[in-house]
């Protein structure tokens, strides 16, 4: 349930940072908290549970595997959306305050 939740976290996570690139009043103060101290975080935390606490099972489960392989795409996506809002904010225009 855990690699699961991660996945769909990492994957909302994903369309915030993607509509914060297309759409730009949606780069906000809110949605850039809510990407980078949240989603992102969350989504890798969520996944590397499910890693780390299956790392010394057996792999011949087809579930397990489906789990583990849940968690990276989780973490993935995670660093995906990220890296658009890092990209985002440093390629981002200085607005110089009006007097």
């Amino acid at each position: 349930m855990l690699a699961l939740m991660s996945t769909w976290l990492g994957l909302a996570t994903l369309l915030l940072a993607s509509t914060m690139l297309l759409f730009r009043p949606t780069f906000t103060d809110l949605t850039v908290t809510l990407v980078l101290y949240f989603g992102s975080p969350g989504a890798m935390c969520f996944a590397g549970m499910v890693l780390w606490a299956h790392r010394k099972d057996d792999h011949s489960d087809p579930g397990l595997e489906s789990q583990r392989l849940q968690a990276k795409v989780a973490i993935t996506l995670a660093m995906l959306a990220a890296t658009i809002v890092y990209m985002l904010i440093f390629y981002s225009a200085k607005l110089d305050p009006q007097s």
